[in-house]
């Protein structure tokens, strides 16, 4: 078995994701080794995504860019991939774009809210 990475192999995979925009990495390392968790790098924080299965979600800001590294971890392996809007920095974007399903949830809510209150408003004013 081989000595377990260091934290820093986070810097490099967000590097390569950067450029290629998604990998699948696995907890384990075809020789046994665990790679390290996504929050000892530093780079990583708590957050929230869509729900697919995953025990949680990390994200990192990408210095210099509106983009951010978003790690989805999974039991057995972290899929990581490039968010257009670092939800962060441009969090409006980052549900248009990068988060489509999110916004039309929010947008449907938004729109019972206004029905909502329209139609109380118009139930009061008959009252009086």
């Amino acid at each position: 078995m081989s000595a377990k990475p260091g934290p820093d192999i986070w810097n490099s995979i967000v590097s390569k994701v950067l450029i290629c925009n998604r990998m699948i990495i696995p907890k384990f390392l075809p020789d046994g080794t665990e790679m390290p968790h996504p929050t000892e790098s530093g780079l990583f924080r708590k957050s929230v995504g869509e729900r697919k299965g995953q025990v949680a979600d990390w994200r990192a800001s990408v210095s210099g860019s509106d983009r951010g590294v978003h790690v989805v971890e999974f039991r057995n392996c972290y899929s990581i991939h490039v968010d257009q809007y670092d939800p962060y920095k441009k969090p409006v974007e980052h549900i248009i774009y990068d988060s489509p399903r999110t916004g039309a949830a929010l947008a449907i809510a938004g729109l019972g809210i206004l029905t909502a209150a329209r139609v109380l408003s118009r139930a009061r004013r008959k009252k009086l």
